[in-house]
């Protein structure tokens, strides 16, 4: 029996939005059932939106009501907005797959320190799951939840960079240097704060005050037996898109083969994820409007006892780093292969 899922959208007038009605609109197992914005209701999408095929369909307004004849809703919104829908929802059977940040971190707490605000269903958050299927046991979990928290951008270069090698480094303090570009900032970026898009300019930003650093955190110490801390220093690049990481690491591994052979067996059944030879250095533009993550890996070695290893991973953070990882979690949700709709 061939299944079409019904989909629903809130906050589809933003990047993230846009970039996910496109994906939706060629995946054969997926129809928009309802599209919202609250800054853009009653508009027609096609005027709104840079969209390259034709579509006929307007933004309803973000009500439950226009919600509850769907089989999936994707949170493209700010922070705050689905923890005060999600409940309503699950309680119509309709999965959540939140691409905001209201369900990534289990501690509550933590979540409101650094997001400023109260958790509004924070008996949600242990039901939900961490959104990145390539995390070993992920796939599972994701399968049978109604909720997932898409991982964020800069999180997912990260991870997918250190998560193979991890248990294998001695404590540390790692560093990671990571470069966005200007849509990671959102639609509505603020130009007093930052610049606007189109400007030649590249520059340090929250470098004590990022919110992707907790959730790296909070996912790195539940497989990290040495505790590792990270420290992050994110970049905001006049590029559209992408994301360049760079991770800085000391390992007593004894082999440049030793290093790749464990991150090709950690991905062996992860098809989005490449490494490449120590030779090659990924660029932004080989990942760009695909769900890919590339991995490339340089063993420098010293006559310490510990010797540096650097791992340079690249990503859209449009679509690996938000929607197209959305897509793939709710493909997981709805045992479809995963990679439907994102070849």
């Amino acid at each position: 029996m061939f299944l079409m899922i019904q989909v629903g959208i809130v906050g589809a007038s933003g990047y993230t939005g846009e970039e996910l009605i496109k994906i939706l609109h060629q995946h054969p197992n997926a129809e928009l059932r309802a599209l919202t914005s609250s800054k853009n209701t009653n508009e027609k999408v096609r005027d709104v939106l840079n969209l390259d095929f034709p579509y006929e369909g307007t933004f309803c307004s973000p009500d439950i009501a226009n919600l509850d004849k769907c089989d999936v809703v994707f949170f493209a919104t700010p922070n705050g907005i689905a923890m005060g829908m999600v409940g309503e929802l699950i309680e119509k059977n309709i999965k959540v797959i939140d691409i905001s940040a209201d369900y990534r971190i289990k501690d509550i707490g933590l979540w409101e320190k650094w997001y400023g605000q109260k958790h509004l269903s924070p008996e949600l958050v242990n039901q939900s799951v961490y959104g990145l299927p390539e995390m070993h046991g992920q796939r599972e979990k994701i399968a049978s939840s109604m909720i997932v928290g898409n991982p964020g951008c800069y999180p997912t270069s990260v991870l997918l960079a250190l998560l193979p090698i991890i248990n294998y480094l001695p404590k540390q303090n790692i560093i990671i240097d990571a470069k966005s570009g200007v849509s990671g900032a959102g639609r509505n970026l603020d130009s007093k704060k930052l610049f606007a898009p189109g400007e030649d300019n590249f520059q340090a930003y929250a470098v004590k005050t990022h919110r992707h650093y907790p959730e790296i955190m909070s996912i790195l110490q539940t497989v990290d037996s040495a505790n590792s801390d990270v420290l992050f220093v994110p970049h905001l690049s006049s590029m559209i898109r992408g994301i360049y990481s760079t991770a800085y690491v000391k390992t007593s591994l004894e082999s440049e083969n030793e290093v790749s052979e464990m991150y090709e067996k950690y991905y062996e059944n992860s098809s989005f994820v490449e490494i490449c030879s120590s030779d090659i250095f990924p660029r932004v533009s080989d990942v760009s409007n695909t769900n890919k993550c590339m991995i490339s890996l340089k063993y420098i070695d010293n006559t310490d006892d510990a010797v540096n290893l650097v791992i340079f991973s690249v990503i859209d953070n449009l679509v690996k780093g938000a929607s197209g990882q959305a897509v793939q979690n709710m493909n997981i949700m709805f045992n479809l292969d995963e990679k439907t709709g994102l070849n």
